[in-house]
């Protein structure tokens, strides 16, 4: 995992208040953008699109009463992820070091990465 990473939490208030976060990173190894969605004690899912569609990793099993907010959750990981657009990782740029490789996975649709505008130097789509 990279250390460039963007977190946002989401809250689902029903009979009982559930709270997950959602972080944004780069997956270096497999060279996508992915996003953990976790609870206040561990990461409970790895949300990531690739050409064949999207994909939940769940890496925990989660209780009833947490269904519906995780269905939130992912949602609104999907919805983030596809503003990354060079999220699939493919056709990258020739020559790019790892810290080079994780701005460029971690560039969005309006030209900034981690919320800071960037160079198109590192030969963005």
């Amino acid at each position: 995992m990279s250390a460039n990473a963007c977190s946002q939490q989401l809250s689902y208030w029903g009979e009982i208040s559930l709270v997950f976060s959602t972080t944004i990173f780069t997956n270096l190894d497999e060279r996508r953008t992915e996003c953990e969605i976790s609870d206040d004690s561990s990461v409970v899912a790895v949300v990531y699109e690739g050409r064949d569609g999207w994909h939940v990793n769940m890496l925990r099993s989660i209780g009833a009463d947490e269904t519906q907010a995780l269905d939130v959750s992912i949602a609104e990981a999907k919805e983030r992820l596809s503003h990354y657009v060079n999220r699939f990782g493919e056709d990258v740029p020739d020559g790019l070091t790892r810290g080079d490789l994780s701005l460029w996975l971690m560039e969005k649709d309006d030209g900034t990465a981690m919320g800071v505008s960037i160079s198109r130097t590192l030969g963005n789509k």
